[in-house]
């Protein structure tokens, strides 16, 4: 469906639909207006690797590298505007407000994946897991209510394992304990985090590399 705007499209996909399959010739940037997307890579033996999860506001490129190859899926029904183009091209030639909001986009995602890198390579399961749960009630700017967070989570536990380099049947020892400790819970596509000050001290959970820093 084209939007207003001729060399803007708006696309709707269903849960489970893939957006970008990562073997096409596509260049774009796709600028989540609604849902939740996940973007990743498919090894040759058929495994899945989550690079990342993007959320509404979220832009992600595909098709500046040839061998970029990245897998994008909706996870939830997803509205995106897509802005066709080589990426590059794209923020060269873009009005400055825009080439500044995606740079800005590109930078929060890069970002956000050094520390993913730095989840599976030096924290323990059950540190990584509540450190992605935490991250994702930040991007999605819950509020504590006497300390608490809830909010809804279209995520299945293969999603989780994948994006945290673990098997499914990890994932639920892991959020088992995550929730005998009192620490969180995840049932039912609800995650409520009972306390998050606490939580984040028991992962050393630093929400700035989700923060721009202003410039000097």
């Amino acid at each position: 469906m084209e939007g207003a705007n001729p060399n803007i499209w708006r696309r709707i996909y269903a849960a489970g639909d893939t957006i970008a399959d990562g073997d096409e010739n596509k260049q774009a940037f796709f600028l989540i207006s609604s849902g939740w997307v996940a973007s990743g890579k498919m090894l040759t033996n058929g495994a899945r690797i989550v690079l990342d999860f993007l959320l509404p506001g979220d832009v992600i490129g595909i098709g500046a590298t040839e061998w970029a190859r990245e897998i994008v899926t909706a996870l939830s029904p997803v509205t995106i505007m897509e802005l066709p183009g080589a990426p590059l091209e794209t923020l060269l030639k873009a009005p400055k407000p825009l080439s500044s909001a995606l740079l800005k986009s590109i930078a929060r995602r890069n970002a956000r994946i050094a520390e993913h890198m730095v989840s599976i390579g030096r924290r323990g399961a059950v540190e990584r897991t509540a450190h992605l749960l935490l991250e994702l009630a930040y991007r999605l700017e819950i509020k504590p209510e006497k300390g608490r967070v809830r909010f809804q989570c279209p995520l299945t536990q293969a999603d989780l394992a994948d994006a945290l380099g673990l098997t499914a049947v990890h994932v639920n020892r892991v959020l088992k304990e995550l929730r005998e400790g009192g620490f969180a819970s995840f049932r039912s596509g609800v995650v409520e985090i009972q306390d998050v000050l606490r939580l984040a001290e028991f992962v050393a959970f630093d929400a700035s590399y989700l923060a721009l820093r202003a410039a000097r």
